[in-house]
């Protein structure tokens, strides 16, 4: 994936110093495509490193052990490395099948005020905001 990345983020490189020429902004915002580019290829290398995928995982699972409504998988060190992560395998449903959640008996009140609880506990207790928490 990283030299796959590589070619594309060259390609966009060029894109992006065309737009930064010749974007008009008349729509009354000022993008600076560069910083744009520069933060997307950051991040789009961060989503390829797996140990640091697991790490982070593995904060979040210890910020939230003592709260019973909140399962974390554990990340198997021993079988995680720069190309893969191995975690437990937690059974779920996507948030957004909801139907589903229903049919479960889960109370969707609930489910919202926990769901903004554990957003709030992220930001004002750790300090550390996991937005990708799949």
């Amino acid at each position: 994936l990283r030299e796959l990345f590589s070619t594309d983020l060259k390609n966009l490189r060029i894109l992006v110093s065309l737009l930064d020429r010749f974007d008009p902004k008349s729509d009354g915002t000022s993008r600076d495509w560069q910083t744009i580019y520069n933060e997307s290829a950051r991040l789009l290398y961060e989503e390829i490193d797996y140990l640091g995928e697991a790490e982070r995982a593995d904060r979040f699972r210890k910020n939230f052990a003592d709260t019973p409504w909140i399962k974390v998988p554990e990340v198997y060190w021993e079988l995680t490395g720069r190309r893969v992560v191995t975690m437990e395998y937690v059974p779920g449903v996507k948030i957004n099948r909801v139907k589903e959640i229903q049919a479960m008996g889960v109370d969707l009140s609930l489910l919202a005020e926990r769901s903004g609880q554990s957003y709030l506990t992220q930001l004002l207790r750790h300090g550390y905001f996991h937005c990708d928490p799949h």
